[in-house]
Parts: structure tokens; sequence; C-alpha cells
């Protein structure tokens, strides 16, 4: 989601503590640095999905001192979209293309209780509906197309727990390395050990 960064924004709550100091006295230089850092693509969530992407990491975020129950996007800045309104893009995406199975992986959650949380599994259960397939069912592309299952979405928290609609979280292999050549040593690594019995992600 970082195609809709606010340029208004301050930076969230999971930057850096100096890089929150230095907003706050010197926002007209940390946040144009933060957006050239934090922007990573340019297409909206519908043209992601038309170019063929089928795994959202989505990073959830209350601000603080906002007294709506409104969640955004969190990359280094919150985004001008809402949670709420980028995943009714994606619902309307998925009616016209009944084939197609997206995994929407909620994590990073910033500055939200329990009830903010039951508020968002309750929007995306009512959101989704019969399109979410439940963690109960293996999910092959036949078995989803048989039962109509489109979404896959997968909530990093606790508060998850009880609800068959919320996968767990989906483990990242991810090198953190610029050298193609260690990336490559540590997926060999990786793989050696064995794969997770579920979804996992190679970043």
């Amino acid at each position: 989601m970082t195609y809709c960064l606010d340029k208004q924004s301050s930076v969230s709550n999971s930057t850096p503590r100096v890089v929150q100091v230095l907003d706050k006295y010197f926002p007209c230089i940390v946040r144009p640095c933060i957006m050239k850092w934090a922007t990573t693509q340019e297409g909206a969530i519908s043209n992601q999905l038309d170019l063929g992407i089928r795994f959202l990491d989505l990073r959830i975020a209350h601000k603080i001192k906002d007294p709506d129950e409104v969640f955004y996007f969190a990359h280094g800045v919150y985004s001008l979209l809402t949670v709420k309104e980028a995943l009714t893009e994606v619902v309307r995406w998925l009616d016209q293309h009944i084939k197609e199975v997206v995994i929407i992986a909620l994590s990073n959650f910033e500055g939200m209780n329990l009830d903010q949380h039951k508020d968002l599994i309750q929007f995306l259960i009512a959101t989704f509906n019969k399109k979410i397939c439940p963690k109960s069912v293996t999910p092959s592309l036949q078995e989803c197309w048989n039962h109509s299952y489109q979404v896959i979405l997968s909530y990093d928290d606790e508060s998850s727990t009880g609800y068959v609609e919320l996968w767990p979280q989906c483990p990242y292999w991810w090198a953190n390395k610029s050298d193609p050549n260690l990336v490559i040593s540590y997926l060999e690594d990786q793989k050696n050990e064995g794969r997770p019995g579920h979804f996992l992600l190679l970043a």
C-alpha cells in the first residue's frame, strides 16, 4: 500500500525513536526522506492484482490520538487510503475475477487494542464473507474453486485465536542482504531445513 502514502502524515510509531523526534522538529526534511524510502509501489491495488500480484502484505495501524475508529496502512508514514477502502477495492476486483485466489497477510499492528482488533476482524469477515477459505481446509486451487473460496486471510495477532476464518502468521524467508550470492546461500540453508507445513513468504 505504499503507492498511497500521505505526504502530510507524521512518521508512524514503528519508526525508530530518533526519527520520530527529528520529524517533530524538522518535518520538512524528514518526511520527504521517509517518503522516498518508504514508497516501493506506484500502481493502485487493483492494478497490482491485474499484473498478477496474489500476496498482499499489509501493515495495519490506528493513528495515535485519532478519535475515529479508522485503520490505515503504515510504512514509515501512514496511508491516505483506509484499510476499509482498500480491501473493499480488493472485493470488487475478486467479484470480477471469480477464479482468482488472493492471500492477504495482516501484521505489524500499530496502536491497536483488543477491541479494535475485534472490530477489524469483524470487518474482514463481513467484507470477504463466503470468499474466505477457512484454516481447516487444505487450500488447493481446485478446492478453492469447488467452494468459491477466493481469499486466505493471515492475521498475525493473538486476538485472531478462535476464528476459523483467520490463518496464522505467514513466516518470512527474508535474507536481508544486498549481495545476491548471500541471498541464494540463505535460501539454500532455509530450504535444507525443510519448508514449514503451511504458507511461507520468500522475500
